[in-house]
């Protein structure tokens, strides 16, 4: 397994086109939310969760900067062989937005008594549009350019995914597109178009117990639109029951510093703050991200359940 961390590594490294013009949005506590990229992860790890997050990115920036809600509900539906799931994505980007739903289900396998697979796929809809007045910076409204509306405007499309992932005890790797269909957003009176593109996301992780207080969960994020191409290393560390943060090197665009305290058993709080490094830094004063999530296991009746312990941040 040695060998292949360090192939998988070198291979997306060289791989990364790292400029930074994707359409999903970003987040840097991925990590505990595969979920919302990859259906088959659909309540894969015999637990009911429910997590939102915010994000405000580079901040800083007046009046344009990024901001993301998510939210998702995702369990085990033992009679369906699987899990289902919904998530909710909120994310503006000056006055252009993008609101999503989407259903999930993911049929879960066992392969043998140590290893597991998963296939899932999403349905779901996305509202993208402008919405607020259009001010340059000049201070005018754009009135003369046909392609900026002088009002709020919108389209609503279908949205389709797609994931896998193969689990063996305490490793884990998964593959998913989102935009499987590619559907395209015609608004403002047929003179503006949206092309959503399909995008391709590589997540892996394992877990190794240094010792019966300190835990360790190396990860890896690798997503790209086969334009441009982001690669996220983690290390996260839990030490005891409560007390988890980490670091994370986004290449070529930040470091990422993260914080967390499971305030109960099943209810966790994450923060996590981004130091820009790429050429925005002079503009901005990082990105800040905060996550609440609440699990708590279940299992079908009258059997003793399955699957192995959830060494996705647990």
């Amino acid at each position: 397994m040695h060998c292949m961390k360090k192939i998988l590594v070198l291979f997306f490294v060289l791989l990364s086109g790292l400029a930074k013009a994707q359409q999903d949005p970003q987040f840097s506590l991925n990590m505990f939310n595969i979920y919302s990229v990859n259906p088959a992860f659909s309540g894969s790890y015999d637990q009911f969760n429910a997590l939102a997050i915010h994000r405000s990115q580079w901040v800083g920036f007046d009046g344009g900067a990024p901001t993301t809600q998510h939210v998702s509900v995702e369990a085990p539906v033992y009679f369906l062989h699987g899990g289902a799931g919904i998530s909710l994505l909120n994310d503006k980007i000056g006055n252009d937005y993008t609101r999503g739903v989407s259903l999930s289900y993911a049929y879960q396998t066992k392969l043998s008594k140590k290893s597991e697979l998963g296939v899932g796929f999403s349905l779901g809809f996305i509202d993208v549009g402008v919405e607020g007045e259009w001010i340059a910076p000049d201070g005018t409204t754009g009135g003369n350019d046909p392609l900026i509306p002088t009002s709020g405007t919108n389209d609503m499309v279908a949205d389709l995914g797609l994931g896998v992932y193969y689990r063996l005890k305490e490793f884990y790797i998964g593959y998913s597109v989102t935009h499987l269909n590619e559907p395209t957003a015609i608004y403002s009176d047929n003179s503006r178009t949206f092309n959503f593109k399909k995008h391709h996301y590589v997540t892996l992780g394992w877990k190794n117990d240094v010792t019966s207080e300190l835990v360790l969960r190396p990860s890896m994020h690798v997503k790209t639109d086969q334009v441009s191409t982001q690669i996220d290393f983690n290390l996260n560390a839990t030490y005891g029951e409560h007390l988890w943060g980490g670091v994370t090197y986004r290449l070529d665009d930040a470091v990422v510093l993260i914080a967390g305290y499971n305030i109960n058993k099943n209810l966790k709080f994450g923060y996590a703050y981004d130091i820009t490094t790429s050429d925005l830094k002079s503009e901005s004063s990082g990105s800040h991200e905060i996550l609440l999530r609440y699990s708590f296991k279940m299992h079908p009746r009258g059997k003793i359940p399955t699957h192995y312990r959830n060494i996705r941040y647990n």
